[in-house]
């Protein structure tokens, strides 16, 4: 098949490489870490060929798949380039890190057959080596038309990709987890193992868990509390690496913080609730990161 991947960063490079090891038709569309890499990554102890690097959106193709794997603040952008370049595809996938209003999208995304994955792995690059961190929840889709064929070609290709009614629920959980670590990672410049492992960091965390749990259960049907924390911790504690934010704050890029944690702050004020953490730490993350915003 023809597949473009859209802001092929890190899970871009690793989408993109497990598909053209299967034989598929793959263009990576990214920037400066696209260019960095050689003309083989080290993954797990196996090495494969990356596919075919592009670095600006092509005109009037079509594919059978079009992945989305871009950070939240370029989501819109990119669907609008999507669009504005006329590329054509049987269906649309966004790689999304938590929850997304898509009702504020969907100018971009009707015209397609279009779902969204939430991804409970990490991955980064070093070198030439992409290491992952993977999780018995592996990747979640829908079990829309689209969610059941991008699970098929996923799971042909290595990745753990499964179907769920319920998508924006399992979103709206990993959408606290992130509040919980990512943004903290970035302030305390400390890896995830650490946050854990410090009883200090591991109060706060604590505390940003209460606060998003109880915001977004108002309107998600979200797994029993104690249930959903102790699978969060099981995520986190062997990570000994920094979360993307850190590792965007400290080069001076945009960071998703404002989709994250300044989403349930927004939901807060919705259902006359608090969420004194959560804008504590955004108000710090800021002022420590000024060209974040």
């Amino acid at each position: 098949m023809d597949i473009l991947i859209v802001g092929a960063g890190s899970i871009g490079v690793y989408l993109g490489t497990l598909l053209h090891s299967k034989g598929h038709n793959v263009f990576l569309l990214g920037r400066k870490k696209l260019k960095k890499l050689h003309e083989t990554i080290l993954i797990g102890e196996q090495i494969y060929e990356i596919p075919k690097r592009i670095y600006a959106f092509p005109k009037n193709k079509t594919y059978d798949f079009v992945f989305i794997t871009s950070k939240l603040y370029d989501f819109e952008n990119n669907l609008k380039k999507i669009n504005d370049n006329q590329i054509k595809t049987k269906h649309l996938v966004s790689i999304q890190n938590g929850i997304v209003e898509n009702e504020l999208y969907e100018k971009y995304t009707k015209k397609f057959s279009f779902s969204s994955i939430s991804v409970f792995e990490g991955f980064r690059i070093v070198e030439n080596q992409l290491i992952v961190n993977q999780s018995k929840s592996g990747w979640k889709t829908d079990n829309s038309k689209t969610g059941i064929e991008t699970s098929k070609v996923l799971q042909d290709a290595g990745i753990n990709c499964t179907t769920e009614e319920n998508l924006d629920s399992i979103k709206a959980e990993k959408t606290i987890m992130n509040c919980c670590a990512n943004i903290l990672s970035a302030i305390k410049k400390k890896t995830f193992f650490e946050l854990y492992k410090n009883p200090t960091t591991k109060d706060i965390m604590d505390n940003l868990f209460n606060e998003s749990y109880d915001i977004l259960n108002q309107e998600y049907k979200l797994k029993p509390k104690e249930e959903l924390r102790k699978l969060f911790y099981q995520i986190i504690q062997p990570m000994k690496h920094y979360s993307s934010t850190y590792q965007d704050a400290i080069s001076g890029r945009k960071t998703e913080v404002q989709f994250l944690n300044g989403l349930i702050i927004k939901l807060a004020k919705k259902h006359k609730l608090q969420a004194p953490t959560n804008q504590k730490l955004l108000d710090e993350f800021f002022s420590k990161y000024p060209k974040s915003k």
